[in-house]
């Protein structure tokens, strides 16, 4: 017994000793590590790496109404439905400076309206947006020296000597579209907020466009005629947009905003031209005689770009103890369907045309 008690005490009581002091040293590395986790969250909080930059009410219902008053014009760039400056070679008159005619642009009110609500995760936020514009002009031109600004005749009776005295114009356009965006508003730094967005675009639209000539001389008929072109061109379609949204402050309350988006949207068209001349007989008891030439219809499935710009001030404020957020804003915008109008031609399959609509726009929102 002595013996093993010896043993005991010479290997198993030292081992027992260093387990016991190891132990305490781990623990006491423990609570250093944890002291030190402990003043450092205390010293300096954590924070997000792209923090909320709302709007965010206190205590609401996380949504937001807006409407927008839009004070646009809308154009077809290089439309035009008559050239003047243009003499006579067999009367051999030179004529006087001309120019490319078309109708006269004209400044429209609009108005877009929508909805839009706030997620509890990751403050993100989704708008639904309806924008409605209709437009209606027209243009007339008396004139010695003038021809069409397209061609309408027939290859078989191509004159190039074809020289008329009055013309009208007259355009219309029904522009209604709906987006749809899901974004998130943060802080990139003290004064500066981005809101980059994805969603979609549908739109649907309607053009008219018609042009009158009145007492087109043809020789080659020995008759003289008023000309009728009809181009009637409507749309709808859907497509997949993304952009971003920015806000420079000047102050708590006021900034710059500026805004960037691009639509690849695929287009159903309905496109169709119809050219009529009706005689102007020498005789006024002799009846007129009406006759269509031109007579297309045609349907296509295109995809195209839409470009989107906005610039303005914008003022915004909560009240209510933080319960409502006031928001008002104005500037300019612009935008762009390149290629967007396909008008029928004799000489090709289509004239494409950019529509180009820009004006002012301002913007009241209320969060709740």
């Amino acid at each position: 017994m002595n013996a093993w008690r010896t043993l005991f005490i010479i290997f198993l009581l030292p081992l027992g000793i260093l387990r016991a002091e190891s132990e305490i040293r781990m623990k006491a590395l423990e609570n250093r590590v944890s002291n030190l986790e402990n003043n450092g969250a205390s010293d300096k909080p954590t924070h997000p790496i792209t923090p909320c930059a709302g709007p965010r009410v206190k205590n609401g219902m996380d949504l937001h109404l807006f409407a927008d008053f839009i004070y646009w014009t809308a154009r077809l760039d290089t439309l035009t439905y008559a050239k003047t400056g243009h003499g006579s070679l067999s009367s051999n008159i030179s004529p006087t400076k001309g120019k490319d005619q078309s109708v006269d642009w004209s400044w429209d009110p609009g108005f877009k309206a929508g909805l839009g609500w706030s997620f509890c995760h990751g403050c993100w936020d989704m708008n639904l947006q309806y924008t409605w514009l209709y437009t209606n002009v027209g243009d007339t031109k008396h004139s010695n020296f003038m021809v069409p600004a397209f061609q309408i005749l027939p290859p078989s009776l191509h004159n190039n000597d074809l020289n008329f005295n009055r013309a009208h114009a007259h355009f219309d356009l029904h522009y209604q579209v709906g987006d749809l965006e899901l974004g998130r508003n943060y802080y990139v730094s003290k004064t500066l907020k981005l809101r980059p967005f994805i969603g979609a675009k549908g739109t649907w639209q309607k053009q008219d466009y018609n042009v009158f000539y009145d007492a087109i001389p043809i020789s080659t008929l020995n008759n003289t005629f008023n000309f009728n072109a009809k181009f009637n061109h409507s749309i709808w379609g859907i497509g997949m947009r993304a952009g971003v949204g920015s806000s420079w402050q000047f102050s708590k309350h006021v900034g710059l905003y500026g805004s960037l988006a691009l639509t690849g949207i695929w287009l159903h068209y309905d496109t169709l031209r119809k050219d009529t001349f009706k005689t102007l007989p020498i005789n006024p008891q002799t009846p007129s005689v009406e006759t269509t030439t031109l007579s297309i219809q045609d349907r296509l499935r295109l995809v195209k770009p839409v470009l989107e710009f906005a610039l303005g001030l914008r003022i915004e404020s909560y009240f209510g103890c933080g319960r409502y957020h006031f928001l008002l804003q104005g500037g300019w915008e612009s935008q762009i369907w390149v290629n967007q109008t396909l008008y029928i031609s004799r000489d090709n399959s289509y004239d494409k045309f950019d529509l180009n609509l820009h004006g002012l726009t301002t913007k009241i929102r209320f969060d709740f």
